[in-house]
Order: C-alpha cells, then sequence, then structure tokens
C-alpha cells in the first residue's frame, strides 16, 4: 500500500499526507500516520478507542474473546494486567535460558548441516522454522505431542507446525474479510461461504481440538505437586480467571502465537539482511559481540578467536543484560523496526464516541488505520528517512534529532503501537530477537546467493514473504 500511495501522490505533486482517506476500502477508512494524532489515540483520549468491532466478529473462530481485540474496559484492563505475568522477570528469566540453549544447539545442527553439505538455506524459512519452535516452548512448555497439524489445502492436506497453522489461518480470515461480497456488506462475516472458507473453517477446528489436546495434557502434569514450568499455558491454568474456562484459554493463545511469531521471525529476518548487507553494520556488531566477551578496546573483529559455551551466553543473554546490556544490537534491532516494521498498519480502530482527535471531527463508524510504515518514514521527523542508520536511537549521535534538530515526539516510533493497546509481547520479541542474533552471527556467517540482495534488499513484512537464498559457513576457527 505504501507503494500505492506514493505513487498516487507524487503524481498529484504532493507529499503523502499524515492523515487522508482512502476509498480503496469499501466506505473508505481513516489512514493516520501524524504522531500528535497518536498521542491522542494512544495516551490522551485512549479510553474511547478500541479495535473495529467488524475485526471481533470476523476473527471470532480464532482468537475469540482475547484481549487483542476486546473493548477498552475494565475486564479487559484486568485480563491484559494478568497476562502480563507471563513476562515479568522471573518468568522471562526461566524462559530465556531454555531459548539460549535451543538457539546454541540450533547453530551447532547448521554447522553439521554445512559439514554434510547442505549449507545452502532460504533466510526466511531458516529463521521462521527456529522461532517457531522458540514459541511453541515459551507457550506450551515440554509436550509430548507432536506440535504439528494436517492443514487443509485446495490441493489436498499439508503438515504443518502449529505455529505457521496460526500464521495462515490469519491471513486467509484476512482474505475472508476483503471479499468483494463482504466489501459490500456486513450481514456474512460470520458465515463460511464456498469450498475455500470450508476447508478455512476445518482447519480453524482441528487448530482448537489440538489446543484442548494440550490443555488437557498439561492439566494431568500439574496434578503432580513437584510441577513447575514458565511457559504461557501453566501461568493460564494457574490464574483463576483462566483455569476454568478452557474456550478462553485458548484464544489467548492464539493471540499470543498470532503476536509474535511472524513479528519476531519478521524481525529478526530483516535484521540479519542488513547486518549482511550493510558492511559497516557487520563490523560494528561483531566488535560488540567480540567486546562483551573479551572486555577490552583492541580490534576486536576477529571474533573467530572466541569460543562461547552455552554457558556464557546464558550469562551473558540473561534478562538484566538483554535490558542493559548490547547497546549497538539494540540500536540495529530498533532501525530494523523502525524502517522495516513487522505489521505495517494496525488492525482498523474505531472511536466510542465522535470526537474531535487534533482539529479534525472522527465519528464512531469511521475506520481508523494507524499506518506505522508512513508513521517511520516521516520526513519532518526522520533523517535520511528511507536509510537505515542504528546511531537515530542513539542520543548521543547528530541522527537523533530531527531535519531541524529538534527532539523528535514520542509517537513518530510505534512498531508496537502504544498507550493501553501496545504490545503485550513487546519486550519478549525484542529479547528473542536481542539473543538469536548473536548467538547466531558468533557461530555462523552467510553470503546472498543472488548479488542482486546486495544492492536491493526485497521487503519483508508480516503479510510478504521473501524468498532469499543465502550459503552458510562456520566462523573460522569454529
Amino acid at each position: 500500500m505504501y507503494t500505492y500511495y506514493k505513487g498516487y501522490f507524487e503524481s498529484q505533486g504532493k507529499e503523502i499526507p499524515s492523515i487522508f482517506v482512502d476509498f480503496l476500502a469499501a466506505g473508505g477508512q481513516l489512514v493516520v500516520s501524524d504522531p500528535d494524532i497518536l498521542q491522542e489515540l494512544f495516551v490522551t483520549k485512549s479510553k474511547f478507542v478500541d479495535k473495529q468491532h467488524r475485526a471481533r466478529t470476523i476473527m471470532e473462530k480464532l482468537i475469540g474473546r482475547s484481549i487483542l481485540l476486546e473493548k477498552s474496559t475494565e475486564e479487559q484492563s484486568m485480563k491484559r494486567k494478568r497476562l502480563s505475568a507471563a513476562f515479568y522477570k522471573d518468568k522471562m528469566t526461566q524462559i530465556l535460558q531454555i531459548l539460549v540453549k535451543k538457539t546454541y544447539d540450533w547453530t551447532q545442527k547448521l554447522k553439521q548441516d554445512i559439514k554434510d553439505g547442505k549449507s545452502e538455506k532460504e533466510l526466511n524459512k531458516l529463521v521462521n522454522d527456529h522461532v517457531t519452535s522458540c514459541i511453541m516452548t515459551s507457550v506450551f512448555g515440554e509436550t509430548q505431542l507432536k506440535q504439528s497439524l494436517q492443514f487443509q489445502t485446495g490441493n489436498g492436506e499439508e503438515e504443518l507446525s502449529l505455529g505457521i497453522c496460526v500464521g495462515k489461518l490469519f491471513f486467509k480470515m484476512i482474505r475472508k474479510q476483503i471479499t468483494p461480497l463482504r466489501q459490500l456488506t456486513q450481514l456474512f462475516d460470520r458465515y463460511y461461504i464456498g469450498k475455500e472458507e470450508q476447508d478455512l473453517l476445518k482447519n480453524l477446528q482441528n487448530y482448537r481440538v489440538f489446543l484442548q489436546k494440550l490443555i488437557e495434557e498439561r492439566k494431568e502434569q500439574m496434578k503432580d505437586p513437584n510441577h513447575y514450568s514458565a511457559d504461557f499455558l501453566t501461568l493460564l491454568l494457574s490464574d483463576d480467571l483462566y483455569q476454568q474456562d478452557d474456550e478462553l484459554m485458548k484464544d489467548e493463545i492464539s493471540t499470543f502465537m498470532l503476536a509474535s511469531t511472524q513479528t519476531t521471525a519478521t524481525l529478526i529476518t530483516n535484521t540479519l539482511y542488513y547486518y549482511e548487507q550493510l558492511p559497516d553494520v557487520k563490523v560494528k556488531l561483531r566488535n560488540e559481540l567480540s567486546k562483551v566477551f573479551t572486555s577490552n578496546d583492541q580490534d576486536l573483529i576477529n571474533i573467530e578467536n572466541i569460543n562461547i559455551s552455552v554457558e556464557q551466553w546464558i550469562d551473558k543473554l540473561g534478562y538484566d543484560q538483554l535490558q542493559e546490556g548490547w547497546k549497538y544490537l539494540y540500536l540495529v534491532i530498533q532501525e530494523s523496526l523502525r524502517i522495516e516494521p513487522p505489521v505495517r498498519s494496525s488492525v482498523p480502530m474505531q472511536l466510542r464516541e465522535s470526537m474531535n482527535i487534533c482539529g479534525y471531527n472522527i465519528d464512531t463508524e469511521t475506520p481508523i488505520l494507524v499506518h506505522l510504515f508512513l508513521l517511520h518514514r516521516n520526513p519532518k521527523e526522520w533523517q535520511n528517512p528511507d536509510k537505515f542508520i542504528p546511531e537515530r536511537f542513539d542520543p548521543q549521535s547528530t541522527f537523533y534529532l530531527t531535519p531541524d534538530g529538534r527532539k523528535r515526539k514520542s509517537h513518530s516510533f510505534a512498531p508496537f503501537l502504544g498507550g493501553r493497546r501496545i504490545c503485550l509481547g513487546k519486550t519478549f520479541a525484542e529479547n528473542i530477537a536481542k539473543l538469536v542474533i548473536p548467538i547466531f552471527i558468533s557461530e555462523l556467517e552467510f553470503k546472498f546467493k543472488k548479488e542482486e540482495h546486495y544492492k536491493r534488499k526485497p521487503p519483508k513484512s508480516l503479510s510478504t514473504e521473501i524468498n532469499v537464498p543465502i550459503i552458510l559457513s562456520a566462523v573460522k576457527g569454529k
């Protein structure tokens, strides 16, 4: 959509406005990328802002009554507070230790693949498979059940991992919403019409049945008084608000996986792409990696001379270290989120009552789409907005300021939205990226198979797949 908007307004001799109505959607929707308007929507008047009610109807069989699309009420706030316990320090510390070991083992398996002559991989799939595995561990912990499903397609069935299934279900439901029939009326939003939508319904039902099996398995495990796990499912089953409501647990599990799997995989894929494409970024990141483990200021680019054990990784990638250390890694990840936010635009929102927002009168029936990609390319807020410059998030850098030398507005950067609607798993997603990337680049090197990928990066977001063949090699000396 960015290309469409840019082409249209440039043909009129104009820049893309920070607020306009897009009539590609039937009935029109308000597209917003003004940080002052976001301040109003996310903070000042947030109690009047809900996710669009229609989206809840469309997504009902996938995420039901989860907090993602629920109205802003005291009950929603209470649920959100209960769920946030999954990201408290004690829970996250245990999960991070497990994921560090899992990621280290993953890199060792890839090194064995290299020895076996299987060095060619596809970057997006490589990252997606590992992130999916990490998310499944975080959500379900240890399980004896095979975490894959037979997924019905137009050509038969295929076996897919649970995380991939959730992503496919989500995108098929989005397509269901934008069919010509539903562009004209909301009458059929709850129904599944035609063979493709009937297959979707069957997949949704199979998915929910499988989640029920996981819940029953964990209930049995928790009868053991010595059982302890920090995974998300155990948290739900330990909470009196959720433990008696299996359907609500399935709703929240689906939201957790939907909000974390593809967004985190996209973030890591994009960051690794820029790492390989931009030599300066690679040198600085590898220097930081060396400095973390050597604690001196010599020329540290020869990271291959440092052998790092799992125990050392756990120590350097602990909860506190991920929040306070790894300064340049933080800058690179933030810039990756800015230049290519995994979610380019929000689920449409709407106001509870008609009101004036920054001088614009907006009624309750108007869908409001926050366009994060446009927000992050605002030339009034960002110097050279189309360039990948991690230093723009460093307060000591001149790039930290706007082109006219002032401090950027607080909501000029919002990859996880903000206020009461900020993504609950924001820190979780960033932490996984912060632990996967350094372990990967310390053990492995890669080159793009196609020279074109060094010249131009294909866009990658939640809804845009890329195909980037790479050739893996072990870091020399390891």
